[in-house]
Formats: C-alpha cells, sequence, structure tokens
C-alpha cells in the first residue's frame, strides 16, 4: 500500500487567542458570550480596533472570555501593563487561560520583575481550572531549579496525567520508564506513553514506537512498532521516519519495501538534525535496487509530503 503521508519549549506554550473559540460565531447581541464571539471573528480578520471595541465592552460587563481576549489584544501590541490587568481580571474569575499567562509573565518577568512563587501561585490557579498545560509546567519547573522538592514535582505530573492531559501523561511516563523518583515500572510507562499518544503526542508515539521494537515494558512487536513509528512520522518526527524506513528495509513489522523505505529515508535526510547522515546513507543503498523512475517518484513525493498536525517538541 502507498504510504500516506531549546531549553525551555514547554515553559513557553502560549495560549493563543485562538482558545477563545469553542462555539460557532453567533449574529451580534447584547449577550456578553456572543460579543466574545464576534469580537473573535474581528480580531482573526485583522480588524483589531473593532475586536479592542467588541471585547471592551463585554469585559467591563464581567465576560472572562472578553477580558482574556482584551489581555491577548493588549500583550500583542506591547502594552504589557494593560495586557496584565486584563489578564488578572479574567484569572480572578476563574479563566483557566488568563491565569496561565500571568504566570508566564511572573515566571519569565515579562513586564514585571521576575517572582517564582506568584508564578506557582497562578499556574496552580490555571491547573486547577482545567489549563491543559499547567500541571506540566509546574512540574518542569520544579524538576529545572525553581525551589521546591522532587515529591512535589511527581505530584504535579500525576495530578496533570490524572486530568488526561497528554503532555503530564507523557513526562511522568518517563519517570516510570527510567526510576527517577519512583520504582522504575516499565508497563505502568507504557501505558502512560499509549495514552498521551492516542492524544496525538508526537514524542509519546515516537517512544511507543522504540518500546515495542525493543520489547521494553512488553513483549517485541515489529508491527505495533511500525503502527506507532507511522503515526509520530506522519507528524514530523525525523527520528520516527528514519525508524520506518529501517522496518521497511528489512521487512520487521511491515512488508519489505525498498521504495517505501526510500521514501522515508529521502523524507528524514531533507531535515537537518543527527539523522540526516544516516538517512543519506540509508537512501542510497536501498535506491540501488529502485530504476531511475522510481527513485523520481520518490522525490516527487517528499516534495509534496506534509506533515499532519504540527510538529512542535
Amino acid at each position: 500500500m502507498e504510504e500516506a503521508r531549546g531549553k525551555r519549549p514547554r515553559l513557553l506554550l502560549l495560549l493563543a487567542v485562538v482558545s477563545l473559540s469553542g462555539l460557532s460565531l453567533p449574529v451580534r447581541s447584547a449577550n456578553p458570550d456572543a460579543a466574545v464571539d464576534q469580537g473573535l471573528e474581528a480580531y482573526r480578520s485583522g480588524d483589531y480596533p473593532e475586536a479592542r471595541r467588541i471585547w471592551l465592552e463585554a469585559a467591563e460587563a464581567g465576560a472572562d472570555r472578553a477580558q482574556f481576549g482584551l489581555g491577548a489584544l493588549y500583550a500583542r501590541q506591547g502594552r504589557i501593563e494593560r495586557a496584565r490587568e486584563w489578564f488578572r481580571k479574567a484569572a480572578e474569575q476563574g479563566n483557566p487561560a488568563a491565569a496561565f499567562r500571568l504566570a508566564q509573565a511572573y515566571a519569565e518577568g515579562d513586564g514585571v520583575e521576575a517572582e517564582p512563587e506568584r508564578a506557582r501561585h497562578w499556574y496552580r490557579v490555571a491547573a486547577r481550572n482545567g489549563h491543559p498545560n499547567a500541571y506540566t509546567v509546574l512540574g518542569i519547573r520544579y524538576r529545572t531549579g525553581v525551589p521546591g522538592d522532587q515529591s512535589r514535582m511527581f505530584a504535579f505530573y500525576r495530578q496533570g496525567a490524572e486530568h488526561g492531559y497528554a503532555d503530564a501523561q507523557f513526562s511522568l511516563g518517563g519517570f516510570y520508564a527510567g526510576g527517577q523518583g519512583v520504582e522504575a515500572d516499565p508497563q505502568k510507562a507504557l501505558t502512560l506513553y499509549r495514552k498521551a499518544a492516542r492524544q496525538g503526542h508526537t514524542e509519546a508515539a515516537l517512544v511507543l514506537g522504540g518500546l515495542y521494537e525493543d520489547g521494553r515494558g512488553t513483549p517485541k512487536d515489529p508491527a505495533k512498532a511500525a503502527e506507532w513509528y507511522r503515526v509520530a512520522a506522519e507528524r514530523g518526527s525525523v527520528p520516527a521516519q528514519f525508524s520506518l524506513a529501517k522496518l521497511y528495509t528489512r521487512g520487521k513489522g511491515v512488508p519489505k519495501d525498498a521504495r517505501i523505505a526510500y521514501r522515508w529515508y529521502r523524507l528524514a535526510a531533507g531535515e537537518q538534525s543527527a539523522l540526516q547522515v544516516s538517512a543519506n546513507k540509508g537512501a542510497e543503498a536501498v535506491g540501488e535496487s529502485l530504476s531511475e523512475g522510481e527513485r523520481d517518484r520518490a522525490r516527487e513525493w517528499v516534495r509534496g509530503w506534509h506533515a499532519e498536525g504540527i510538529w512542535t517538541r
């Protein structure tokens, strides 16, 4: 079958104004919640003065989503103090996105003096109110030197995982896989990685592929390895693309197919990475068994390939 096709990255997971959406855009009305979506429509069309006018009216009427929208708009314009004012108003009403943005400001010293204690307070507020990244960020901050003990770091990851957040599940899986702060439990790690991967977590899918290929925490299963490598590969993971190409080269878990292997090797070789040289060598090796026409079609496939979703990790 033809194939379908830094140091603080997670701490800088900014919540875009798109997170204000979630309802279909209604006809303009006096209802503050409806006005929020009208403002979002104006924002997305680039009419920022109109977005501000609509959101300001709704925000003054107490709509926390409009208050968050104003904060995001002011932050975009570099008016940090005004942004923080509206984020605070929304956060005090329980808006998790606003609490998360406030926490980021205090953590990074964005427009204010960095205050780790205030940052942790607002991250906790965001987590309690359901922000999908807050538990993970809290865990990362305890892990990377913010004063606090390892048990609290682990607790934040566990709470996030229990709430079903993929990043927290992935991070917690790493602790169980490596026995870091807990007794090593490869099977529990596998379960957590699987939960994260099923939510679209690309790194988790890549790790799952490796676990099934090597038989860590589970019997070796090349077919499942190929399945999870494919998920990560189609989302743009170069290591997964390279690993999938090797499986097709050897016929492990998938039918042996030099044409498909050549495609994935070429795709992996097209990105600057530690695997670029190896991917090129793999492509050259399997390419010797292909005709020039087959190689040309593979290169055309690579040129037209687009990742599913967004590879951000």
